[in-house]
């Protein structure tokens, strides 16, 4: 059976075939009820007004079109690049099935931004990761219905992410001008409790070393693609490393240099592996106290922030603030390209644009807290926007 949402006593839930995944307008990619305690910022946001309203008729903010643009005017931010329902190609078994779930949601996610904002608001699409010219020709067709990047999912991915047979996705991508971004789902094969009561005793230990490590599984997605050789074939081809953070990405790079040059030089690259994500990579974060001194060892022109809005780790609608304690030491020009225009680029964002001065009476927020545009350039954030994204896609 196709995913659907069924109503319960306690609300609507998503099931994938038999299985109950959770609640619609549920909390986070666990699609969780709310329940004071569970997370700190969750609390927080329902304190100031943020639902997460399980029952039939709901309006979800993320996918209200008005509520979720008053959020955005909230946070001071003018436009923003919105990750989807991650999770879909890891809960379907079906390849098929997958496909096809894919393919509406993105009609969905394109019909979205033009009912919100098309200047504002840009979703990604969902890639099939099963079949390399399935996923060419969702490009290919996603690009024609307005939608400027993909999201790609890379732990069921057949054939594996450094493998040739990729090809054909990596050449449409290029041809398309679309990004492909691979955004953390956290680590799979963590060493679990035992036992159900080992889990309940430890409950707490076991979150926590699950959300401390759930951005780094992307250490996996950097490696394969700049192994597979994708950036040495298809110099146009872009690549998103979404909500992975940013400071562990030096000590990568040098060891995956170090191993290229050991044993895998008949490869026969042009350029050092880390190269190719300096001249075609992108990484972003929410929140990094040890960024400074780490960018030139990354690149200033490869950094995206991004506020992860609504889940738990996200920073809405404290974005300015956060940015000016994490930014304060780095000069303007680079705080410009982190906040700004390193996201334009990954876009390639010809034709898209910041509000005119002539409309800042409608962006009260952005205008206020001095959000602005210079030279024309793209004033715009990736947040990402996994469950409520997911969840309210399937009843509209």
């Amino acid at each position: 059976m196709v995913p659907r949402v069924e109503e319960l006593e306690d609300g609507c839930h998503w099931f994938v075939d038999a299985q109950d995944k959770g609640m619609w307008n549920g909390v986070g990619p666990g699609f969780l009820p709310y329940t004071r305690g569970m997370f700190g910022h969750i609390d927080e946001m329902h304190d100031i007004g943020f639902e997460w309203d399980s029952r039939p008729g709901a309006r979800p903010r993320p996918t209200t079109p008005e509520l979720r643009l008053a959020d955005l005017d909230r946070d001071g931010i003018d436009a923003e690049i919105v990750y989807g329902c991650l999770m879909i190609n890891d809960h379907i078994n079906d390849a098929s099935m997958r496909i096809w779930a894919d393919k509406i949601y993105n009609d969905w996610a394109a019909d979205f931004a033009k009912r919100s904002d098309p200047r504002r608001v840009f979703p990604l699409a969902i890639i099939p990761n099963t079949d390399p010219v399935e996923a060419a020709a969702e490009v290919r067709r996603c690009a024609k219905m307005g939608l400027r990047g993909g999201d790609l999912s890379f732990k069921r991915m057949t054939p594996p992410l450094y493998h040739s047979g990729w090809y054909p996705l990596w050449e449409a991508a290029a041809e398309c001008k679309f990004p492909i971004a691979f955004h953390s789902t956290g680590f799979k094969a963590l060493r679990a409790p035992d036992t159900p009561e080992m889990e309940k005793q430890f409950f707490t230990q076991w979150r926590l070393v699950r959300s401390a490590l759930f951005q780094l599984d992307t250490m996996e997605v950097l490696v394969s693609i700049l192994a597979s050789g994708a950036c040495e074939k298809y110099p146009d081809f872009n690549f998103v490393l979404g909500e992975s953070g940013v400071t562990w990405l030096p000590y990568v790079f040098d060891r995956l240099d170090t191993e290229y040059f050991d044993r895998a030089r008949s490869l026969n690259f042009k350029l050092k592996p880390s190269d190719y994500f300096r001249r075609q990579g992108y990484v972003t974060y929410q929140q990094d106290q040890y960024l400074e001194p780490i960018i030139p060892l990354i690149g200033e022109d490869n950094i995206i922030w991004g506020a992860d809005y609504p889940h738990p780790d996200c920073i809405w609608p404290n974005s300015r603030s956060t940015l000016g304690k994490n930014l304060v030491r780095i000069s303007e020009r680079v705080q410009k390209k982190i906040t700004r225009d390193n996201c334009g680029a990954a876009l390639q964002h010809q034709g898209l644009r910041t509000p005119d001065d002539s409309d800042r009476s409608r962006y009260p927020v952005a205008a206020r807290q001095g959000l602005r545009r210079k030279n024309g350039r793209f004033a715009s954030t990736w947040r990402p926007a996994i469950g409520c994204w997911c969840a309210s896609a399937g009843r509209t």
